[in-house]
């Protein structure tokens, strides 16, 4: 392979095609099913954006209302359908308005309706030792400023050489964040040390970058509310697509597309510090260019010729901090930005599904001397988006890898995911596991029969938790073994216009010796949203 200076030149793909494919994951056993793609649509129909809105001097703008607002795709401009001010999106309140726990672990979420949630991600697969050190330490001095009980739900993950380890589940108390955060001893990033910018090493790391994106925006599907997602760290190596051949291009054009429409899908927006000390050059925040009309706009795919990991921030609303000193107030920004936000939608007025082409979004406000800051577009869904099977832009083992990529990272993610409602339970005879998942969240189509079907893939897969595998006392954090797994793709019929309540899937129960922990993991067949739960043996 041949590396620039820039970013990593990917002229010879067949080992990265090989790592992209798998995602990096170490789920190698995981049987080869067939079933649709995951839903990673942004509907062309209604388009729903986040908008954050700020003065000259970055102060957040609360009062505006929908006249104040103009929206353009690809410089047309579009109809605004629906409004919501950031007083709609606001956390519970306690009856005399302060604030109160309501979230204390992921279960938790749904009590919390459109509120967003925060994701603070320490990256210490791209991140030099010493300036993950400032980095941790500006996280903490960050925590210490806030107030005991958090204005928003949080959790701590760390994305290091071998695993997307989560350090604190979502909660409001600032102390168990604190805690976890001191708990956590750094991995040194030897991945990084090893390859440097170059080397196989770059690749992985910029893939399992855009994996643990993946695994946030997955596991997060259920909760309806934006997803704000600080990732501290220097930037993982760049792919440079300029000398690459056709093929080449699509493949890497393929991942960047899924992962930015699962993102936006899920409503989630990436807020990028870069920790770097003693930088000779002080860089500010980065925001869109608003100087131009609709008119005049030029549309541009943000990933088309170079793909950094850091340009996810602002195609998906969030911002990029650069090499400044003040961490800790940059990690409060984002904050307070990613949960301020006006939500506007609209239907787009070229009704084309051209799936090759980004659409490009702009805001313009009445006020001039305002910003506006929201994704930078998307790419049309396309009539094959939600089938797989359907789709001829992939083959049968781009199918497998597909589908046995999402089962693997939902089996060993330290995430809840909570796109589907699952709940489990052994039978009477202790034979079978009676998977109850709300059937509100699956998709239903009609079968000849007139009756309405719902396809899942269903997953039980036994864990060793203790730490090292040994008889050693469990701990959270500790090292995780795969002793076994039993998988099938499950069918569910419901009378058409019958009532949709709990659907019960059954699955064997095959516990090996020195489980822990069983894991069940349910697929939708036809929207890819996916659901975990947890449980003893």
């Amino acid at each position: 392979m041949v590396f620039s200076s820039k970013s990593l030149s990917i002229r010879n793909l067949n080992a990265l095609t090989a790592i992209v494919m798998v995602m990096l994951l170490p789920v190698t056993s995981l049987p080869a099913q067939q079933a649709p793609a995951p839903d990673i649509k942004v509907s062309v129909r209604l388009v729903t954006l986040d908008v954050v809105v700020t003065d000259k001097k970055g102060n957040l703008v609360t009062n505006l209302n929908k006249d104040d607002f103009q929206v353009y795709e690809d410089a047309q401009r579009q109809a605004i359908r629906t409004f919501e001010p950031p007083s709609a999106h606001l956390m519970p309140q306690a009856s005399d308005g302060k604030s109160r726990v309501v979230v204390t672990s992921a279960a938790d979420l749904p009590k919390i309706g459109n509120a967003p949630v925060t994701i603070l991600v320490l990256d210490e697969l791209n991140t030099a030792f010493s300036d993950m050190s400032f980095a941790r330490q500006s996280l903490e001095k960050f925590l210490h400023a806030q107030p005991e009980i958090l204005n928003q739900p949080t959790a701590l993950l760390v994305a290091n050489n071998t695993k997307f380890q989560l350090l604190q589940d979502y909660t409001q108390k600032r102390a168990d964040v604190l805690a976890a955060l001191k708990a956590h001893f750094p991995e040194y990033p030897w991945k990084m040390a090893n390859g440097g910018k170059g080397g196989p090493n770059a690749v992985e790391r910029i893939v399992q970058s855009l994996s643990s994106l993946l695994q946030i925006a997955e596991a997060t599907r259920g909760t309806p509310g934006r997803k704000n997602v600080i990732w501290v760290g220097v930037n993982a190596p760049g792919v440079d697509l300029s000398n690459a051949d056709p093929v080449t291009v699509k493949e890497m054009n393929d991942v960047v597309k899924r992962v930015t429409q699962t993102l936006l899908a899920t409503r989630v927006a990436v807020y990028y510090i870069d920790p770097t000390i003693n930088s000779a050059a002080t860089v500010g925040i980065m925001v869109p260019d608003d100087s131009d009309d609709g008119d005049t706009f030029v549309a541009t795919d943000p990933f088309s010729a170079d793909i950094n990991f850091n340009e996810f921030a602002p195609a998906t609303g969030g911002k990029i901090f650069m090499s400044r000193n003040d961490v800790n107030n940059e990690i409060a920004t984002s904050i307070d930005n990613g949960n301020t936000y006006y939500s506007i939608s609209y239907s787009p007025t070229n009704k084309s599904e051209d799936a090759a082409k980004f659409r490009n979004i702009k805001i313009k406000l009445s006020n001039p001397n305002l910003i506006a800051t929201t994704r930078e577009g998307y790419y049309p869904e396309g009539e094959n988006a939600n089938n797989v099977e359907a789709d001829s832009t992939l083959d049968a083992n781009q199918r497998k890898s597909m589908l046995q990529m999402e089962l693997s990272q939902a089996a060993v993610s330290a995430m809840a995911y909570n796109g589907l409602s699952v709940g489990a339970e052994k039978s009477v005879d202790k034979k079978l596991w009676q998977i109850s998942v709300d059937g509100k969240n699956l998709s239903w189509t009609s079968a000849p029969s007139g009756m309405l079907v719902t396809e899942v893939t269903a997953m039980a897969v036994a864990f060793d938790d203790r730490a090292n595998g040994s008889k050693g006392k469990y701990r959270e954090g500790g090292k995780s073994k795969m002793l076994g797994h039993v998988s099938r793709e499950l069918q569910s019929e419901r009378t058409a216009g019958s009532s949709v309540g709990a659907v019960v899937f059954q699955l064997p129960v095959e516990i090996p010796g020195g489980t822990t922990r069983v894991r069940i993991v349910m697929r939708d067949a036809v929207s890819g949203r996916i659901g975990t739960y947890d449980t003893t043996p």
